[in-house]
């Protein structure tokens, strides 16, 4: 009968631990699933960022509303008018030196007002003029532009 113990209680303790390896076998393939999905999916985020950049853009309606569109991803190379025409519905003119955008969202349209175009200059701390249509500027990663419907004082 001692025998019978001991290989009933040895029996027991060797079932506990297959029951526990198996158990940790299943926990860490699915960490390991779980970092490889997350693995993947940054080396193709780091793909994009050699064919895209991120930029910040800011419409400003000039009656009070403000929409921003933070982190908007874009082809290296786009222009002002195409991540314009990724985040709003825009309407505009084209002319012999760049597009005139008439409306943003449907707004546009008042006698005197004009939809201006910015950039954040980050030495100075301050807005400056678009010094190009908005078809003719070549966004960069990071950069910061806005929007204004505005009464322009000149």
């Amino acid at each position: 009968m001692g025998n019978r113990t001991i290989w009933f209680w040895l029996s027991l303790v060797m079932l506990c631990a297959l029951i526990l390896a198996s158990y940790a076998s299943i926990y860490y393939y699915n960490e390991y699933s779980r970092y490889q999905a997350l693995y993947n999916q940054a080396v193709e985020e780091l793909k994009q960022l050699k064919t895209h950049m991120l930029v910040n853009v800011l419409i400003n309606y000039g009656n009070g509303t403000l929409e921003w569109h933070n982190e908007t991803r874009v082809p290296i190379g786009a222009s002002l008018l195409n991540v314009t025409e990724k985040v709003a519905d825009v309407n505009y003119t084209v002319y012999p030196f760049g597009v005139f955008v008439t409306a943003i969202n449907g707004r546009g349209g008042e006698s005197g007002y004009y939809w201006m175009w910015y950039i954040w200059n980050s030495t100075t701390a301050q807005w400056d003029l678009g010094p190009v249509a908005a078809d003719a500027f070549t966004l960069h990663h990071g950069d910061i532009v806005s929007w204004v419907y505005e009464k322009p004082s000149w």
